[in-house]
Formats: structure tokens, sequence, C-alpha cells
């Protein structure tokens, strides 16, 4: 009996109810999974605007273009003005297909580049990270929408998940699987750069490819549909012609509480014994599924994720730019496109108010007093900047030779920040290496991986420390580990496990892989390069090798002291001069 109740009308169930099957699906059922059947809805709170509302805006741009016996907009639209027949203000999203076509009629191009203004810049809500920690966490993988914006795909980066399969044009459909090996987002009205479908042609039917794909994904996938209206004949006509059992468990449907299914919707549902679920809100939904779904769910730990490769990318970003700004400075006679990178890089850092500027036009100078003038000139900016203060200690050790003056720096960071693992760990170098200062540094070191234990930088310098100055092997080398756990491509920190390999340890074989893995992540790093050469030269006797792994570093770096050192000495006690005068 109930059945032929709910074929007649859909259930109605709370939000509760919802996360409840869904969660009981995801732990009892593991050869079903979810398909979110997302719409114009879901996008709302990363603030791009619904159907409905672009459909009212397009309608209001319509009456004052076309209005000419200055009646108001209702009454017009009532006139059947536009000639779309039932058309009225409270039901525009249901005609929006017509809408869009009867505002950009003669100019389709203008209303593709009014989605793209539309869409532009936008920035994934709440909710749509949450999806994407779904996505990642568990198998259920697979978005299908009417949408045409990159929100999916865009929070998927911003969490460094795997990137998903993007299926934005109907002759892509054969790359849709129900077996996946990572997160798909099918457009089923194209992307937006691929001439989306928004008139009534394109999106009165679906496509055969997107029949056919849909028609395996959901024998697999139970759709969860949120922000859809269910206005388009393409979907809405596919998912009218299943039959009752086509479709895996039962359509949910997630609506708006202000925002009731239309009829259509809800007969929809009754053929394949639906639901009807009221949510607040598209990401107050997420948040509620995600802690369902993802094990251990952690906002903070989320959070702390994305700051983190935020700050890498960062990092990453700083980091490539200086080096271009070291190979570019590297010889005193640079080629064309040498002097073009230094005439760029000189003019490209204005703003005053950033610390990296200042660090970068000091760089650029190569006299060492106007250096440290810029330096200065950049603290009367930014006199707190704890960026500067490093980047000038590290100025004032390594160059300048004035220990005081950086141990000086250091202490005025740390009064700033105490925990700021940078200063810390560089602050402990000086000690060691300058100051002799064992004890001191050691409890630098511990401090900086108090602050962050997985700092790799911290933890590849306390590792050499232990080695040469503490002469403790395993410490060390566990040190070396940490650092490579953290980040596996780091240069730095396996250019000098290479050489604690090869020259603490004399395991030349694991040195060399070592040397081939720094090069690997950075090719151009001078230290590994002049290391690698060393030891191609020290330890293997590989003469040939090792001078053109010299001949390379110096192409890269023509005056690079520590790599002309190495170079004139293995030509004299071991290159084809030496050979020659043996």
């Amino acid at each position: 009996m109930s059945e032929m109740v709910s074929a007649k009308s859909p259930l109605e169930w709370t939000v509760a109810g919802a996360l409840d099957e869904v969660a009981s699906l995801d732990k009892c059922m593991p050869d079903r999974s979810i398909a979110f059947l997302l719409g114009s809805g879901a996008s709302v709170s990363s603030s791009i605007s619904s159907g409905k509302i672009m459909a009212e805006n397009w309608l209001n741009e319509l009456h004052i273009r076309e209005c000419h016996d200055g009646s108001d907009r209702d009454t017009w639209i009532a006139s059947d003005a536009l000639g779309i027949g039932g058309l009225a203000w409270d039901c525009a999203a249901e005609f929006y297909p017509l809408i869009f076509e009867r505002r950009f009629r003669g100019d389709p191009e203008a209303g593709f580049a009014a989605l793209e203004a539309a869409m532009d810049g936008k920035e994934p809500s709440l909710g749509y990270s949450l999806l994407a920690e779904i996505m990642q966490q568990t198998r259920h993988k697979v978005v299908v929408t009417t949408n045409f914006d990159n929100l999916v795909a865009d929070a998927l980066a911003i969490h460094a998940h795997k990137p998903p399969l993007i299926v934005g044009h109907e002759s892509l459909t054969g790359y849709v699987r129900a077996a996946l090996r990572r997160p798909l987002v099918a457009k089923i009205h194209r992307d937006l750069f691929l001439h989306p479908k928004n008139d009534t042609a394109g999106v009165g039917t679906l496509e055969k490819g997107w029949t056919d794909a849909l028609t395996r994904l959901f024998k697999h996938y139970m759709p969860l549909v949120i922000g859809y209206g269910g206005n388009d004949g393409s979907l809405m006509g596919f998912l009218s012609s299943l039959n009752p059992g086509d479709i895996a468990g039962r359509i949910i449907w997630c609506y708006q509480t202000d925002s009731r299914p239309s009829a259509a919707v809800q007969k929809l549902l009754a053929k394949h014994y639906g639901v009807m679920v009221a949510i607040p809100g598209f990401d107050e939904f997420m948040l509620r599924l995600a802690a369902k779904l993802i094990p251990n769910f952690d906002m903070a730990k989320i959070s702390r994720r994305i700051e983190e490769r935020g700050k890498q990318r960062a990092e990453s970003y700083r980091e490539q730019a200086e080096n271009l700004q070291k190979t570019s400075t590297a010889t005193n006679i640079p080629n064309v496109d040498q002097q073009a990178t230094r005439e760029v890089l000189a003019d490209a850092f204005k703003d005053t108010n950033n610390w990296w500027s200042w660090v970068m036009r000091a760089r650029a100078e190569a006299d060492l007093k106007r250096r440290k003038d810029i330096y200065l000139e950049g603290f009367k900016v930014l006199p707190s900047s704890i960026e500067l203060m490093n980047n000038y200690a590290i100025f004032l050790a390594n160059d300048y030779k004035d220990f005081d003056g950086a141990e000086q720096t250091y202490k005025r960071a740390l009064e700033a920040n105490p925990k700021d693992v940078r200063i810390l760990g560089n602050y402990a170098r000086l000690l060691a290496d300058e100051r002799e200062d064992l004890d001191g540094a050691e409890g630098m070191f511990k401090q900086a991986l108090e602050a962050d234990p997985k700092y790799d930088h911290v933890l590849t310098t306390y590792a050499h420390f232990l080695a040469n100055k503490r002469n403790d092997m395993a410490a060390a080398d566990e040190m070396y580990q940490r650092a490579l756990d953290a980040n596996p491509r780091n240069a730095f920190a396996l250019g000098f496990y290479a050489n604690f390999l090869a020259d603490k340890r004399e395991d030349w074989d694991s040195a060399e892989v070592m040397y081939k893995r720094a090069l690997e992540a950075d090719p151009k790093d001078a230290y590994v390069l002049n290391s690698y050469a060393n030891f191609l030269a020290d330890k293997r006797t590989k003469w040939d090798a090792a001078e053109l792994t010299y001949k390379h570093a110096l192409k890269v770096y023509p005056k690079d002291r520590l790599i002309l050192d190495s170079y004139a000495n293995f030509l004299e006690n071991k290159g084809k001069d030496g050979m020659q005068q043996s």
C-alpha cells in the first residue's frame, strides 16, 4: 500500500533523515556511490547568481530596452510583449533558456560574455571546499552539473587534491566510466569556454553521448540533487525517460526552503520513489554531510592544510623568481636573454609596502654597501617586517660578514615573534657556524622544531649540525629522513643528505641516488651541482663526468666562487692537467 502512495506523491524527509540514508549507504553498500547533481543554486554562496536571478536581470534589461508605453515591468511581461507564452515574473526561472535566447537574440557571443563576467574571479565557497574533501577522501567522486563554472575543479586544486577529469563537451563523453581513478565533473551543458548550451535548443535536449554516459553512471551512482531546479528539458527529460530501477537507489532532491520543487520535479520523484529534502543552504548541508562521510572530520586540519599549501605555493613562487635573478646576474657579460631578464626583474618590484620587493631590490645590487642601504631604506617603510629582518640578517652574516649585526637583527625579530621557525633556524646556524656556541645553537634548533616539526629547511640544517658539530650520525640520519618525509623534492635537503651519505656513511651508491634526485628536483642548484661534481671526482674517480658537471655548473653560475675553486682544484689535482703531469 505504501508503494502505491509513494508512486503518487514523493515523500519528504528531514535533513537528518537524508544524511542518515547517505551515511548508511556509505557504510553498508560499497558497490554503490553518490553522484552529486548540482545546479546553479549550489553556486549562489560562491557569489555566482542563480539561473533565477540571471533570468530576472535579463527581464529587467529587456523591459528597459523595449517597453515604449511606460507600463510597469510585470504588466509589460504579462502582455506577452516578449512572445514567451505563459511567462510571468514569479516563474522566470522556468523560462531561463527562452529569456536568454530573447535577451541575446542576434548576438549570442554577448550572452557568452555575460556568463563569463558573472563567473569571473569567483572563489569556491565552504560548501565546494567540503565537496572537494568528500570527493578526495571517499568513493563518492562524481559531480554531474548543468553549471558552466569551474568551482568544483578550483576547490580540488585549492586543497591540493587529485585534479578531476572534466568532461565539458559531449564529444568527450566516451571517457565517462563507472569505475573511476580520479574525481569526475560531467558538465552536461558544456564548459563555460566551449560555447555553453544556454538557449532552448541546447538546453531542451540531451546529446546522445550524455544519455549513454549518464545511463551507465546512474546504474552505480545514486543522485543527490542540490541547487538544481529541473527547469531544462535535457537533464529533466533524460531522468524522466528512465524507468523505475534504472537509477541506483533513490533520488534525494535537496531544495532551498523557500523554493519548493515544481510539479514536474515532484512527478519525477514519485516515479523513481525519490524524496524531497528542504535544506537551509548548500554550505550548511555540505558541512553536515562531510561530518557524516569523512573519517575523523576536522575543519581545523583542513584549514591548516590549505594555509600550508598556500604558503608553500607562495614560497615556491618567490624561490623561482629569486633563482631567475641569481642566474641572470651570474656573469659579468650577460647574453641577450640574461640581460633582458635582468632588466625585467630590476623593474618588477615596485610595491614598497611588500617586504619581498625590498629584498629583491637589494639582491639585484652588486655593491654590498648599496645593498645594505636598500635594506635600511626598506626598514623605514616596514620597520616591523620579520621577513625583511630575516633576509637582512642573512645578508649581514653571509655577505657583509657583520655577525654582531646579524645576531642583533635575529634577536630583534624573535622579540616580535619568538616562535618564528625561520628566524630560530637561521639564528641557530649563526650560533653554530660563527659563534661556536653549540649548546645555544642546539637550543635554537629545538625551539624551531617545537614551533614547526615539519619545516624541512630547519630539519636539514639541524641534521647537518648534528653530523658535523655533534658527531651524532644516528640522530643526523633521523633528521634528514624527517626532512625528506616532509618534502621529498627539496633539493637543499637531498643535496645535504647526499653529502652526508658520501662523507659520513661512505654509502656511495645511496649518495649518488640522492644527488640525482636533488638535480631532478632542481637541475640548477649550485650547491648540489658542485657537490655532485666533487663526489664524482673524489669518490667515484669519474673524471669526464665530474668535469662535465663542473662545466655545466659554471655555465649556469660563471661567477660562483665555490664552483670556481672546486673546478680549479679538480684541474690541478685530478683533472687532465694533473693526469698529464703524473
